[in-house]
């Protein structure tokens, strides 16, 4: 069991002592003597000296995004810093990096091919940070990676603090379900409070009918953190490009893409044009029939759909068409029901149990788990945190907590992992009920766990969801596909009251409706994607703001809203995706053609399952990507399963 309750003051002292216990196993490593020097004493002795620290840092910086505590947010987020910028100090320090490096030059030992890509792995981690570099460039690179680390810190604790709201009128409330307005908030006037957070958010956009208000509360919802944020991504964009040309890149794209699957920007660039070009047809016959939708229903004749439109036009959309209203729709997901369905799916089909347990967790709406193997072992703890508080953070992640590996005494280290999310919160009068978006992203994040929480690796270094940025999402993605069956739909559906599953004919229409506006999903996917990859690969010094509204309207179609600026919220390229967020698509091909396969095998067959944890889930970085996906299909990759899953073929 892992412990939680740490306080601001534990934190703050806590820098201070990881850092010397580091220290002290660098020592031991570099007096080593150059004829004794061998794998276990410094690669793996340095993997392993960097695996005690983030076992020691790893959940007092969780705190920084979970805590309730506003001062432990405050020392975690201040000790997230200093250690990120350690960890600068480490892959650029010159006398680790030669020692690793002359023992890479004089191998008198057989190395196995987990241990040679760890010595590849750690000999490239210190390249991207400047080690081949002359004295000059890398004392340059390394203020660099300095100051990133600081705006990164920095751009995702204004979004996780920001608590932007609008007040409406009940007239503004009109198509909004009853239990939806039950638990907003009211002011001393009596208006409706609706914040920015997901669980207002999103229902509001869907189905206030109140199209002044939608405007209002889409325009306050992307404007989160401007102007700061704005300014603190530009500078972050100029200091990326600043590193990528002192290493020698074309661009930043290059710089983080030379060692993922992609390995260029020029390969991203074709893939994603490629997508557009298959998508653009389906995605304006889409657009045009909800911009037919919309001027029936205000009695207009305007050719565009706005921002503050296209989520409302695409639910009536939906409606109409295959009778399903999605807010009536969350009354058979409540919480417990699905998440019992969930767990009976999973255990049955990766030959394990879930089983809740009281362990210690850091709030009391958190939901605790053990994981048992079919031999009884204990093999992994999981929690979930699901629903909104002040200062939490704010979109859904899953967490890695502690990273399974083998210890030194041979016993193999519990992972642990966590679901973060701002789902709809219980009222007093109603459990939570699950919007169906809400339901995809729980089984899309029990993928990630699923990474986790399986993986068999021997390091830290490759553990769980330690691969390449565009591979980490493909077992999110796989159990995506799991909800659109019509048998777990009926497994994970009760309606609150009544306690009837979902009947056959709406759970035809949920299929059917699948890729009803999938053209339009898919055109917003590749705009941030393209987005992305625009703001990383451009040479010199450009607007955000004018790129964003440029590229929204060509790759997306729909415009960005006057004075809004969306891309001060954009958290995941300023939170690991930097460069990497056409990952979601590279994936989504990889997973549906996973899928294809446990579709041909059954997708309830345990044999397939253990073959799925043995190929992939347990491998986590240890073994190449290519290699895991080649030995689980038996085959190379194909795209035609993803075409079928998105809607462009039958």
């Amino acid at each position: 069991m892992y412990n939680f309750d740490i306080s601001a003051d534990e934190i703050k002292s806590l820098y201070e002592k990881s850092v010397s216990e580091f220290e002290d196993k660098i020592k031991k490593i570099l007096f080593v003597k150059k004829e004794d020097r061998n794998f276990n004493n410094t690669v793996k002795a340095f993997e392993n000296a960097l695996a005690d620290l983030h076992y020691s840092i790893n959940i007092p910086i969780f705190l920084a995004y979970v805590s309730t505590d506003s001062n432990v947010r405050n020392a975690a987020t201040e000790f997230e810093l200093k250690i990120g910028k350690y960890f600068v100090d480490i892959f650029t320090r010159e006398d680790i990096f030669n020692v690793i490096d002359d023992y890479s030059k004089n191998i008198k030992e057989d190395l196995d091919e987990v241990d040679k890509r760890l010595l590849d792995k750690i000999i490239y981690a210190f390249k991207k940070n400047g080690l081949y570099g002359d004295k000059k460039t890398r004392k340059k690179v390394k203020e660099l990676l300095k100051k990133l680390v600081e705006l990164e810190i920095e751009f995702g604790k204004n979004i996780r603090e920001t608590r932007d709201y609008i007040e409406v009128d009940e007239k503004s409330l009109k198509g909004l379900d009853e239990n939806y307005i039950k638990r907003l908030r009211k002011n001393e006037n009596g208006k409706y409070i609706i914040t920015t957070d997901y669980p207002d958010y999103i229902p509001f956009m869907d189905n206030s009918n109140d199209d002044e208000a939608r405007k209002a509360l889409e325009i306050k919802f992307n404007n989160r953190c401007y102007p700061k944020n704005v300014e603190i991504l530009e500078e972050a964009i100029k200091i990326r490009r600043k590193i990528a040309k002192l290493l020698n890149y074309k661009n930043f794209a290059d710089y983080v893409l030379e060692d993922r699957m992609a390995k260029n920007s020029d390969k991203v660039f074709e893939f994603l044009s490629k997508l557009f070009k298959d998508l653009k047809k389906k995605g304006k016959k889409e657009l045009k029939e909800l911009i037919k939708i919309r001027n029936r229903e205000m009695n207009i004749d305007d050719k565009t759909l706005y921002n503050w439109q296209w989520r409302y036009y695409a639910n009536i959309y939906k409606k109409e068409n295959f009778s399903i209203d999605y807010e009536k729709l969350r009354e058979y997901f409540p919480l417990e029901f699905v998440i019992s369905g969930m767990f009976d799916v999973f255990s049955k089909f990766f030959g394990v149990r879930f089983i809740e347990k009281p362990l210690p967790k850091w709030h009391y709406d958190v939901r605790t788990y053990e994981v048992y193997d079919s031999n009884n072992n204990l093999i992994a703890y999981f929690y979930f945190d699901l629903f909104p508080r002040e200062g939490k953070y704010k979109h859904a992640a899953c967490f890695g907590i502690v990273k399974g590996r083998e210890l030194k005494d041979g016993t193999y280290q519990i992972p642990a992992a966590a679901i973060v999310s701002n789902f709809t919160p219980p009222t007093s009068n109603n459990p939570s009920l699950l919007k169906f978006d809400e339901v995809v992203t729980l089984f899309h994040e029990f993928g990630h766990v699923t990474h986790n929480i399986f993986t068999k690796s021997k390091y830290a270094f490759f553990s769980g969801t330690s691969v390449s940025r565009d591979f980490v999402e493909v077992p999110s993605q796989v159990l995506e596909n799991w909800v659109y069956d019509k048998d777990v739909l009926k497994k994970i559906s009760s309606h609150y009251i009544t306690k009837e599953p979902l009947g056959e004919d709406i759970i035809r229409k949920i299929i059917e409706a699948k890729n009803a506006t999938s053209g339009l999903f898919y055109l917003r996917q590749l705009f941030f994607a393209f987005l992305d990859m625009v703001y990383h690969t451009k040479k010199s010094s450009f607007d955000t703001t004018e790129i964003y509204k440029k590229l929204m309207k060509k790759i997306f179609m729909i415009p960005m809203t006057e004075h809004t600026h969306p891309q001060a919220s954009f958290g995941h390229i300023m939170g690991g995706y930097e460069a990497g967020y056409y990952s979601y698509l590279w994936s989504e091909v990889i997973s549906s053609d996973f899928f294809e396969e446990f579709k041909k095998n059954g997708i309830f067959n345990p044999e397939v399952g253990k073959r799925y944890i043995e190929k992939v889930l347990s491998k986590g970085g240890s073994i190449d990507e290519e290699k895991q996906l080649r030995d689980f299909l038996g085959r190379d990759l194909s795209h035609e399963a993803f075409l079928k899953r998105i809607g462009l073929k039958g």
